[in-house]
């Protein structure tokens, strides 16, 4: 049937949304072609970055690039958005409240909040449904006359009232208002009450002097960043590398050795600290015939058989176990077909768990051999270095072998730590970290965009000696002091270096020292949203930590944190998967994400 023709202006209705859903836009020409200049596409002297038309434009780099955040944006230092990771400067999220994705990192509104889209109610939008703003239909007598879409352009710096800021402003430093807006004095401001500079002589505020505390806000956030965060170094970095009371641990159990020169002294190589974890609950290890040969011999002369434990690329010595019987053949773990098997097993009794960095056990043993694939996988050693090493082991701090990141069951207590041995259950995955410590840096609401934009983190130069731990692959976690936030999961690209950036989280421009001068650079290893500092979870992984979050962690601490981080994001599901199907021997195995925020799977 054919449809009426209108015969009147009255007649005549417009719907290019309904066409727009069903046919898709089509694309049109850039309407801002500074836009391309600097892009990575642009060639001669386009190639330079030339943001000409936009330099006076409020809105200029204040919401995160969508595109940067996925490493997609091509316009480089030319792109008018945020090339860093703010959460305040988050970009709307295109569900707003609908959203069904866990810790989506997009801002996220109410239908009722959003801003009305001043183009439509001119009379023409040209995103239609796909408007980041309100669509409103007006009756035909509600719309003007003559449209004037010039209204639009002000949309992005004011409320519907233009007034009202369209987010909201960052909250003030010690520099607040001691300076014109500039803004103001050409007739307006875009950011009204909200703004940090002062609109009119009234509102200017003296400069502050050094030493003199700003008025800038109540809640203390406009504080600048200093040592007494990283807590006091007596009880933070002496006790944890040099022994001590760590944790109300005590000393722990004593050295069952007293004649060192009566006695005989192993060293084995694990692959993983879980399994050493499970050593100390079940009381047994595994090693080679001829291996086995060797400490069988010590063992029948009546000697104690003192047994240091090494795990594989952690540069430290995980802690020492007594010999408590012959080592004996088990057909069940007899590999068919490999010539050294690990198929004998000696139970044992642990004394003492700890890390001991192997630098530190060079020094007080310089004959030590450590135990490598290239040679051999258990080392033994006389009677002096052995004696050496026992003492630097028992010199150092106890720490735990395992800690859950599920909180399902209490944690030991610190007088119990090497009696109450826990180790994960069968099916219990955690997110692969690097052998050995982690570290957790510090920042404030001021410094945390320096430190992700810088991809560099710093400490005290009192601390450096607590860094000197910190290697390549090393897992970095970050502590926001202000907002009590736990960020992560980083990864070390360098070891601590003096002054890497000497101007990083100064403001001095001149500056020849940083005031945190013991730096590492990082990158994101896993990108989680991050954990609050009252989670329990957090607390039980950290009893152990004194003077506050700032400082070493052990292997045990670092892989349950960057579980915990793991879980809330949802990449453990991915793991699970990825475990799963290649334990089934399937093909082709997507990769689990690493790099970029992964979502939670879904139900089927």
């Amino acid at each position: 049937m054919n449809q009426p023709i209108p015969t009147s202006i009255d007649q005549v209705e417009f719907d290019f949304e309904d066409y727009a859903l069903t046919h898709g836009i089509p694309d049109t020409v850039d309407p801002l072609p500074y836009r391309k200049a600097g892009s990575v596409f642009a060639t001669g002297e386009e190639a330079e970055p030339q943001v000409t038309s936009a330099k006076n434009d409020p809105r200029l780099r204040t919401v995160v690039c969508r595109h940067w955040l996925r490493d997609l944006c091509m316009k480089g230092a030319a792109c008018e958005f945020l090339h860093q990771y703010d959460l305040s400067k988050m970009p709307l999220c295109r569900h707003g409240d609908k959203c069904k994705i866990k810790d989506c990192p997009f801002r996220h509104i109410s239908e009722a909040d959003r801003l009305e889209c001043v183009f439509y109610s001119q009379g023409f939008c040209i995103h239609g449904p796909y408007c980041r703003y309100k669509h409103v239909r007006r009756e035909r007598e509600d719309l003007p006359v003559v449209a004037d879409f010039t209204l639009g352009l002000s949309q992005m710096q004011a409320g519907k009232d233009g007034i009202t800021p369209r987010r909201p402003a960052p909250k003030p430093n010690e520099f607040y208002k001691i300076s014109l807006c500039k803004h103001y004095l050409q007739g307006e401001c875009p950011f009204g009450d909200g703004c940090h500079f002062a609109h009119g002589e009234h509102e200017l505020r003296k400069f502050p002097k050094k030493g003199e505390e700003g008025n800038a806000g109540d809640d203390g956030e406009g504080a600048e960043l200093s040592e007494n965060m990283f807590g006091n170094q007596e009880s933070t970095t002496v006790d944890y590398y040099r022994g001590g009371s760590v944790g109300g641990a005590e000393d722990g159990k004593p050295t069952p050795i007293l004649e060192p020169e009566n006695a005989a002294f192993f060293i084995c190589r694990a692959a993983m600290q879980r399994d050493l974890a499970i050593s100390t609950v079940r009381g047994e290890w595994y090693v080679q015939r001829k291996h086995a040969e060797k400490m069988n011999s010590e063992y029948q002369k009546g000697k104690q058989v003192m047994v240091f434990f090494n795990v594989s690329d952690s540069n430290h010595i995980q802690g020492a176990a007594l010999m408590t019987s012959l080592a004996s053949y088990q057909e069940a773990m007899d590999v068919k077909g490999e010539k050294h098997s690990f198929c004998y097993r000696f139970k044992c009794e642990w004394y003492r768990t700890t890390e001991l960095p192997v630098s530190t056990a060079l020094e007080a043993a310089p004959n030590l051999l450590m135990p490598t694939v290239q040679t051999q996988l258990c080392e033994d050693m006389t009677c002096e270095t052995g004696e050496a090493v026992m003492k630097a082991l028992w010199n150092s701090p106890i720490v735990t072998l395992y800690e859950s990141a599920t909180g399902e069951k209490e944690p030991p207590k610190s007088d119990a730590l090497l009696v109450d041995f826990r180790c994960p259950l069968p099916n219990e995955m955690a997110w692969p970290v690097m052998p050995g410590p982690g570290f957790i840096f510090g920042c404030n609401a001021q410094t945390m965009d320096e430190c992700l934009g810088r991809g560099i983190f710093g400490l005290p130069s009192h601390m450096r000696h607590v860094a000197a731990g910190i290697r390549p692959g090393s897992s970095i976690f970050l502590f926001n002091v202000t907002d009590r936030l736990l960020f992560g999961i980083f990864e070390a690209i360098t070891p601590a270096i003096m002054n890497i950036e000497p101007r990083a989280f100064s403001k001095n421009p001149k500056a020849t020292t940083s005031p945190f001068p013991v730096q590492i650079r990082v990158r994101v290893s896993l990108e989680c949203p991050p954990v609050e500092d009252t989670d329990p979870i957090l607390n039980d992984i950290l009893r152990t930590r004194v003077g506050g979050r700032i400082g070493p962690l052990s292997h045990a601490q670092s892989e349950a944190l960057a579980t915990l981080l793991a879980v809330q994001c949802g990449a453990m599901d991915f793991m699970a998967e990825y475990s799963m199907q290649l334990k089934a021997g399937t093909r082709n195995i997507p990769v689990p994400p690493i790099a970029m925020p992964p979502k939670k799977l879904k139900p089927q």
